[in-house]
C-alpha cells in the first residue's frame, strides 16, 4: 500500500485525544443526593463489568473514526509507486477497423463498440495529457498528438478499412510517435479482436502496453482466397479453365452455395459448391472470350452477414496475336518457324540479322537467334536492352560458331557461357518438370520415353554468380538446355544447333512444347490481381512518348494518380493503401487505357481465427505489456486504477462515518 499524502500520517496523534478524554472523564463521580433512603432501593446496580464493556466499545469506535479521518486526508492506494500519475500523460491508442470488426456482438458492431471503450480509457487521464489515434489506415489526420477533445472527435470518424497491420507495425508507429513527445508516462492502448494472423510479439520498453479485446460472434464465413488459370496464355475463341479456391473458416458446413463467374459483366459460368467447417474445395470454370484486349472478370456469391469477401475480382489481356523472331543467318534450319505456322495465337517472322530493325524488336515475345555465326556490337546492345524491358530469347548455336564472339554478349549480360565445341557423345537423363515451360505437357513422365541424345555440343558454362536452372539435364556433366534470369526476362541456352550431326533434339516430342512455352512463359506477366494494403509494384508499358505524361488509376468512382518512374520502355507505379475500395481499375495515360488491374481486399480478415486471453498473454508477455478485462462495464474506472492505483479515500471516509455512527448509537441507546 502508498499514499498520496504520507506526511499527513502526523494527523494521527490525534489519537490521543479520545485517549484521555477516556481516562479522565469515566473516573469522575457524582453525588447524588436523597431525601429518603428509601429511595435506594430503587436505583438499579450497574455491573461494573458491562459498563467496562461499554466505555471501551464507545473508545474504539472514536478511535477508528479518527483513524479513518486521517487515512481519508493521507489517500492510500494499491499499486506500484510507478502507477501513480507523475504529470502529464501521452496516451496512444489503436482501434483495430479492420473488416473483422464489424462482426456483431449482443446487436453492436465489435468496432462500435471499441470506439466506445477508446473515449473511456480517453476520458480517464486529465484533459491536459496529449493524445494519439492509429487505425489500420495511413491517415495523417490520427497519427499525431492532439488534445483530448479533438482526439474523441477522431475517434467518431473511424470507419470500417480494408488494410490490416500487425501488432508488431502498430507498435513501431507507436514508438515513433512517442519518441517526439517530451513526457514520461507514456502508454499504449491495442483495442482489437486480435484475429491470430496479426500476433506479432514485440517487446519496447519505451512504453507500457495495454491490450483490450472486443471480438464479434464468429459466424460461418464463406470466402475465395485465390483464382488462377490452367493455362497462362489465354486465346480468342479457345477455352481455358478458371480454378477458384473456396473457404470456409466457419465450425458448420455450407451446402451448395452458388458461385457465378463473370467477364466483362456476362455471366459466363455458375455452378454450386458445397465446403465442409474449416475447410477448402476447388471449383473448376471453363471460360472462353470472342474478344481480344483487357478481361475484366468476377466471382461472386452471397454469404450474409460477412460480405465484404463476397466478390473476388481478376483481370487479364487477350492478345489479337503475338509476335516471335526468328533472326538468322543465309542458311538456317526451319525447324522453329514450323512450331509457331500452325498456331493462330502467333505470328512468327524471320529476319536476316544483317537487316534487323533493332527498333522494331520490343513487339516481339520471343527472339529465337537461329544458328548465327557470331554477334555484332549492335546486335549485343539491342538483345540486352530487350531482355531489360521484358524479352525472351532462345539461342540456338551455328555449327560453326564465334564462341568468343557469343560469351562477349552472354558475359556482358551475366549469363552462362559456351566452351568450344567438343565430340562427346551423351544422352538428356533429366527432363526438369518443376520448370513453367513443361507445365501441361505431361501429367506424369512417361516410362521408357526415349530421350534425346547428341554427338557433338558446346558446353555451357556456369558461374556461381549465374542465376542458372537446367532444363534439360545430361550425363555429359552440362545441360542440352539451361535458363538464365537476365533484366526482366530470360535467356535459353542451347547446347547443340539443329542438325543431325549434332543431335536429334528437333525430332523428339519434348522439343516443339519447349519452344512453344518460351514465347509463353513471361517473367513480366501482369498477375490477375492484387491485394489492397499491400506494397504493390504495377509494371506497365511505355507507349507514350512523352516525359510528363500523368497515369492515373479509376474505376470510375474513384480516381487518382500513383507514384510512378520510368525505366526503359517500362512504367513502374506504386499502389499500397491508397485504395478506398476493392474492384477493377483502369491504368488511364491521355484518356485511353493502357491496362486493367484488379484489387482485392486482404483475405486474412477472412478467416476468422481469434486468439483468447490464454494466448495473448504468452505472446504479450512482458513486464510492461498488460492484459485488460474486457468485461469491465465503465473502462475508465479500470484503467483510474491501473493508472493511479486502487484508490482508497472513499472507502476511508465511509468507514469514518460508520464508526462516528456507532459512537452516537452506544452513548444515546446504551443505558
Amino acid at each position: 500500500m502508498n499514499f498520496v499524502f504520507p506526511w499527513f500520517l502526523l494527523a494521527l496523534l490525534s489519537l490521543a485525544i479520545p485517549v484521555i478524554i477516556h481516562l479522565f472523564y469515566f473516573r469522575r463521580f457524582k453525588k447524588v443526593y436523597f431525601s429518603d433512603i428509601r429511595f435506594l432501593k430503587q436505583v438499579q446496580e450497574e455491573k461494573s463489568t458491562i459498563e467496562k464493556l461499554k466505555k471501551r466499545l464507545i473508545l474504539a469506535s472514536r478511535l477508528l473514526a479518527l483513524l479513518f479521518l486521517v487515512l481519508a486526508f493521507v489517500q492510500p492506494f494499491i499499486g506500484n509507486n510507478s502507477a501513480k500519475n507523475k504529470g502529464t500523460s501521452a496516451v496512444c491508442i489503436y482501434v483495430d477497423n479492420s473488416y473483422s470488426m464489424g462482426l456483431k456482438t449482443g446487436g453492436e458492431a465489435a468496432l462500435a463498440i471499441a470506439k466506445t471503450k477508446a473515449k473511456e480509457i480517453a476520458k480517464a487521464f486529465a484533459e491536459n495529457s496529449k493524445f494519439a489515434l492509429l487505425t489500420n489506415d495511413a491517415d495523417g489526420t490520427y497519427q499525431r498528438w492532439m488534445q483530448q477533445q479533438d482526439f474523441l472527435a477522431a475517434i467518431d470518424k473511424i470507419e470500417l478499412s480494408p488494410n490490416v497491420k500487425t501488432a508488431k507495425e502498430i507498435s513501431d508507429k507507436i514508438a515513433a510517435l512517442f519518441q517526439v513527445v517530451g513526457v514520461v508516462n507514456k502508454r499504449a492502448f491495442f483495442i482489437s479482436d486480435f484475429q491470430k494472423n496479426m500476433l506479432t510479439p514485440f517487446s519496447d520498453s519505451t512504453f507500457t502496453s495495454y491490450f483490450l479485446q472486443i471480438k464479434g460472434d464468429p459466424e460461418r464465413n464463406i470466402y475465395i482466397d485465390s483464382c488462377w488459370f490452367e493455362q497462362p496464355i489465354f486465346t480468342i475463341n479457345s477455352t481455358n479453365k478458371l480454378i477458384a479456391r473456396i473457404r470456409n473458416s466457419g465450425t458448420t458446413n455450407a451446402d451448395k452455395i452458388r458461385i457465378s463467374v463473370k467477364i466483362n459483366d456476362a455471366v459466363k459460368a455458375i455452378d454450386d459448391v458445397s465446403i465442409l467447417a474449416d475447410g477448402s474445395a476447388m471449383d473448376t470454370f471453363n471460360l472462353s472470350v470472342s474478344q481480344p484486349g483487357w478481361q475484366y472478370g468476377e466471382i461472386s456469391f452471397n454469404d450474409y452477414p460477412i460480405t465484404f469477401d463476397d466478390k473476388f475480382y481478376f483481370s487479364f489481356n487477350v492478345a489479337a496475336q503475338e509476335k516471335v523472331l526468328s533472326v538468322e543467318d543465309a542458311e538456317t534450319p526451319n525447324n522453329v518457324v514450323a512450331i509457331f505456322n500452325n498456331d493462330a495465337h502467333f505470328s512468327v517472322e524471320k529476319a536476316n540479322k544483317g537487316q534487323l530493325d533493332y527498333s522494331s524488336l520490343k513487339k516481339y515475345s520471343l527472339l529465337v537467334l537461329n544458328h548465327l555465326t557470331e554477334f555484332s556490337s549492335g546486335l549485343s546492345a539491342s538483345l540486352k536492352e530487350y531482355l531489360d524491358n521484358g524479352g525472351n530469347i532462345y539461342i540456338i548455336p551455328s555449327s560453326n560458331a564465334n564462341v568468343n564472339s557469343y560469351n562477349a554478349f552472354l558475359s556482358n549480360i551475366n549469363a552462362g557461357t559456351y566452351g568450344t565445341l567438343q565430340s562427346k557423345a551423351g544422352e538428356v537423363t533429366n527432363i526438369n518438370l518443376n520448370e513453367e515451360l513443361f507445365k501441361g505437357v505431361f501429367n506424369q513422365m512417361p516410362k521408357n520415353m526415349e530421350q534425346p541424345k547428341f554427338s557433338k555440343l558446346y558446353p555451357i558454362q556456369v558461374n556461381n554468380q549465374v542465376n542458372e536452372r537446367e532444363i534439360l539435364s545430361t550425363n555429359a556433366g552440362t545441360p542440352l538446355v539451361a535458363k538464365f534470369d537476365v533484366g526482366k526476362g530470360y535467356i535459353y541456352l542451347q547446347a547443340v544447333p539443329l542438325l543431325n550431326s549434332f543431335s536429334d533434339l528437333a525430332a523428339k516430342a519434348i522439343f516443339a512444347p519447349m519452344i512453344y512455352n518460351t514465347a509463353v512463359y513471361k517473367k513480366n506477366n501482369m498477375p490477375l490481381y492484387y491485394t489492397i494494403g499491400k506494397d504493390n509494384l504495377l509494371e506497365v508499358k511505355n507507349e507514350i512518348s512523352n516525359s510528363e505524361a500523368v497515369y492515373k488509376l479509376t474505376n470510375g468512382k474513384y480516381e487518382f494518380i500513383p507514384e510512378n518512374r520510368t525505366i526503359g520502355n517500362t512504367i513502374l507505379l506504386r499502389v499500397n493503401t491508397t485504395l478506398p475500395t476493392d474492384g477493377l481499375y483502369n491504368i488511364v495515360n491521355n484518356a485511353k487505357t493502357q491496362a486493367v488491374v484488379a484489387f482485392n481486399f486482404d483475405r486474412t480478415e477472412s478467416g476468422l481465427r481469434f486468439a483468447d486471453n490464454s494466448m495473448l498473454a504468452k505472446i504479450f508477455n512482458q513486464k510492461n505489456q498488460i492484459i485488460l478485462d474486457n468485461a469491465q462495464s465503465n473502462l475508465s474506472v479500470a484503467v483510474k486504477h491501473i493508472k493511479d492505483g486502487i484508490l482508497l479515500w472513499k472507502v476511508c471516509v465511509i468507514l469514518s462515518l460508520i464508526f462516528l455512527l456507532i459512537e452516537v448509537v452506544l452513548l444515546r441507546f446504551w443505558k
